[in-house]
């Protein structure tokens, strides 16, 4: 299955990119200030954590949350990319085998293990015309 995911470029978290939501850790002060809102401002209904989406009901340590398309990213992190590109957050793409994906119920929201995921890409947050026609 491919997955989507918002990855730190160079930062790693268990030698794997650090996601924006659990990077305190890895990332400089100054990087994460830039991100920092972003969890208080993705604390509602619109942004279920793994333990809130009903289908997943929690997250392990071995698994990294992403997203089952690129456009439930895109809608995940819409008011983020800048904020995200400039503090050096890309958007990986990973082939990972059904059996190690977990789907949720909501948002497009996935678990999947880290350590099964195979990168195909890593870009930068540019939105192309298709995707700037989903939040016209």
């Amino acid at each position: 299955m491919k997955v989507w995911r918002v990855g730190h470029e160079s930062a790693r978290y268990e030698s794997f990119p650090a996601g924006p939501y659990a990077c305190s850790e890895v990332l400089p002060k100054e990087v994460n200030a830039a991100v920092w809102g972003m969890g208080m401002d993705h604390a509602d209904y619109d942004h279920p954590s793994p333990f809130a989406d009903r289908a997943l009901g929690g997250i392990s340590y071995y698994e990294r949350c992403g997203f089952s398309t690129r456009e439930a990213l895109c809608d995940w992190f819409a008011d983020w990319f800048e904020a995200l590109d400039g503090a050096g957050f890309r958007v990986w793409e990973y082939d990972v085998p059904d059996e190690f994906v977990r789907v949720g119920a909501d948002q497009g929201q996935v678990c999947f293990r880290a350590e099964k995921a195979e990168p195909l890409s890593c870009e930068r947050f540019t939105l192309k015309p298709e995707q700037l026609a989903l939040f016209a």
